[in-house]
């Protein structure tokens, strides 16, 4: 890419980029990840410049771009959400076929469940509150924590995976004083 091609990408970016940011927002990103989402949009840009006709406009072209990459974004993150939702509730749930014994069975799960939930540090409780009972995304507590939001995912995946075995311990073993 020539110089002038990178001088001309400057002069855009300096007269786009507050425009940009605004777009961004204006569709639904978060204020912490503008800039990051603006950012990424005008790396792309810059990768694409070669394909870039400069009879078009500048403005409406790399705010296509940001549009398709928060598109991709909220897909991405809501498999992760699917997964993430998907992994809780097999945790949450008996696999046992319909029949009389599954509505006792479930409650039993369930009771299990609570005594984990109770067996839990304060911490942790007040974690699975925020994401399965307010709903909030990982992004949302990560920012109340001050931690990146996949730090919190992997928090939520090592306690799901200790919720389970807990409610296993405890639905193979149903006395209160071996639980853990």
């Amino acid at each position: 890419m020539a110089d002038s091609d990178t001088e001309w990408f400057i002069e855009q970016v300096r007269r786009e980029q507050a425009a940009l940011r605004a777009f961004v927002r204006t569709i639904g990103v978060r204020a912490e990840a503008v800039d990051d989402v603006a950012q990424e949009a005008l790396i792309l840009a810059f990768e694409k410049l070669g394909d870039f006709d400069r009879e078009q406009e500048f403005g409406p072209w790399v705010r296509g771009i940001a549009r398709r990459l928060v598109a991709n974004l909220v897909r991405k993150e809501l498999r992760r959400e699917e997964l993430m939702n998907q992994a809780m509730t097999e945790a949450l749930l008996v696999h046992e076929p319909d029949g009389p014994s599954s509505a006792l069975a479930n409650e039993d799960h369930m009771g299990a469940l609570h005594l984990c939930l109770e067996a839990m540090p304060e911490r942790s409780r007040q974690l699975v509150h925020w994401r399965y009972f307010e709903d909030l995304s990982p992004v949302v507590i990560a920012d109340r924590l001050g931690r990146t939001a996949n730090d919190v995912r992997q928090t939520f995946f090592r306690l799901r995976r200790a919720l389970l075995e807990c409610i296993e311990q405890r639905l193979a073993n149903p006395d209160p004083s071996s639980a853990p």
